[in-house]
């Protein structure tokens, strides 16, 4: 079916009120809609019902993936660091300033903290606490990385200060 045929059987406003309705709906969710649903009458009824399944579906708490980071075999390169199960001993790897190490295909957890307050300053953007991630990444894999995850995590000590979280790997 072309879509000249699509406007004639439908007015052209609501043809186009239909199409921008359902390119949002069916680009992030599984939904499919043709034209003969449109011509159904609970027919709003299964867009709304579509795009509740889609958020649903998405939605995966930060907390949730912050655990999972925590029990992976990532290093952690912020807080205590990771827990060494044999000593007992927290540990966290440090490099010294400008050095460039490399652990081919280890997998390290760094964050950096940012703030999208309106009165907060340009050090504090979420552009340097990217370009502060990719250094301390460079620091650890000099030979370069993926990024295996990214994340961010409200500070509870200031509304609107994130964490951003890079989950990355050094390359073989």
């Amino acid at each position: 079916m072309n879509l000249r045929s699509v406007f004639s059987r439908c007015g052209f406003l609501l043809c186009i009120t239909s199409m921008i309705w359902l390119f949002p709906t069916s680009a992030y969710s599984a939904c499919d809609f043709d034209t003969e649903d449109a011509d159904s009458p609970n027919f709003v009824d299964k867009i709304i019902e579509c795009e509740e399944r889609a958020k649903t579906n998405n939605k995966s708490p930060s907390k949730k993936l912050a655990n999972e980071v925590a029990n992976s075999h990532a290093t952690k390169l912020y807080g205590d660091g990771t827990l060494d199960r044999a000593s007992g001993i927290f540990e966290r790897p440090i490099v010294a300033a400008g050095s460039m190490n490399h652990s081919p295909n280890k997998a390290f957890a760094a964050r950096q903290a940012y703030s999208l307050r309106p009165g907060a300053k340009f050090e504090q953007s979420v552009t340097l606490a990217i370009q502060r991630l990719h250094i301390e990444m460079a620091h650890h894999c000099a030979q370069g990385w993926s990024i295996d995850g990214q994340w961010s995590e409200a500070d509870p000590e200031q509304e609107g200060d994130y964490f951003l979280h890079y989950r990355f790997i050094c390359a073989a």
